[in-house]
């Protein structure tokens, strides 16, 4: 009986592996092909402290947000958590966020996740130069999301996602008018499977069917915006430094087709990877690299490419609040700007039950 199911098990690996090494290379290689789109582009920053401090890297292993990081990740899920923090980063923009995930025994989990993203305090100016009134720009983004245990390697999950948008334009001597779009219905998919207890593989899709209409008028035009599609391939590996925990993360974000399925004619792939040395057993120390594109200009314009080359250096903290009550986590999280025109920090608790 013992071999039946060790034979499975490994018939699956074989299965999993090279699917996954398939995606990885599938959005490498095509991001290769050109360079990068930007519908949506509000919605690739990390969610979390942790995930700030890891370079984004959070797929394999979502210790909590997971109905933003893989769904998936809920079918392991033996505990209630809750968890809430906010951001700050560069030119002014701020983050908030809060999330509840939860088992439903004896194989499905769920979770809901809230979002804000936004300026509040927007300068414009007008045809004139002239400065006009502070302005506010905000996205509101709602994701719940299920997932199922299939056997112990193996969880698939599924998110649906609703999102809201509003932004101001100018309206000439009537001053600022704002706009709004609201989209409902995306789909994110997802699966979390267990290679060994060390290692985690991670395939993802998201913003499956996400559609935005703009009207900026009352006799102007629709304008249908189409976050892209982002396929994620990720993996996690859990070893050791100094005889303590040492987990190491890797994101592979690729972006290949628009919202209607054609090949972008300038793809991309975005990857993270972190490190979480676990050397106290009530402190965690976390580090890494995100944003590191790969895209056309490698073959086509080198010069440009390492030229225009971007990425962000990360580092973080989570410190046990034990004391305060149990389950209780304070995370912090710090990254570069992208361009090195500062710097972005995410700080949260969660609470596990």
């Amino acid at each position: 009986m013992e071999k039946s199911l060790w034979q499975k098990a490994r018939r699956a690996d074989l299965i999993i592996l090279p699917l996954f090494a398939f995606l990885l290379c599938t959005v490498a290689t095509s991001a290769v092909a050109a360079g990068g789109g930007e519908p949506g582009a509000y919605l690739r920053p990390p969610v979390g402290a942790a995930a700030t401090a890891l370079g984004g890297a959070y797929t394999a292993m979502p210790g909590y947000y997971a109905a933003w990081w893989n769904p998936a990740a809920l079918g392991f899920l033996r505990e209630h958590r809750i968890a809430g923090g906010t951001g700050l980063r560069s030119m002014g923009r701020l983050d908030a966020f809060g999330a509840f995930d939860f088992p439903i025994p004896p194989r499905v989990g769920m979770g809901l996740l809230v979002l804000y993203r936004g300026d509040p305090s927007l300068k414009l100016y007008g045809t004139d130069e002239r400065l006009l009134p502070t302005s506010a720009y905000t996205t509101m983004t709602f994701k719940g999301a299920l997932s199922y245990y299939v056997n112990r390697k193996l969880s698939v999950g599924a998110c649906i996602s609703g999102l809201y948008q509003s932004l101001p334009t100018y309206g000439g001597d009537n001053g600022i008018a704002d706009v709004s779009a609201t989209g409902i219905g995306s789909i994110d998919l997802s699966l979390l499977y267990h290679m060994s207890k060390s290692w985690n593989l991670a395939l993802l899709v998201k913003n499956l069917g996400a559609r935005m209409d703009w009207q900026m008028g009352d006799f102007s035009p629709l304008v249908s915006d189409r976050p892209l599609p982002e396929f994620v391939a990720a993996t996690s590996w859990m070893a050791s430094f100094q005889h303590k925990p040492l987990l190491w993360l890797i994101d592979c974000r690729g972006y290949l087709v628009d919202g209607e399925w054609n090949k972008l004619d300038r793809p991309e792939a975005i990857f993270g990877t972190g490190a979480e040395w676990r050397r106290w057993d009530n402190f965690f120390i976390r580090a890494g690299i995100g944003s590191i594109a790969l895209n056309g200009f490698i073959l086509s314009d080198a010069d440009r490419y390492y030229g225009e080359a971007a990425f962000q250096v990360t580092a973080g903290f989570s410190y046990d609040l034990t004391r305060v009550r149990n389950g209780l986590w304070l995370n912090y999280g710090v990254a570069t700007d992208k361009v090195w025109a500062g710097i972005d920090q995410q700080l949260d608790v969660t609470l596990a039950f």
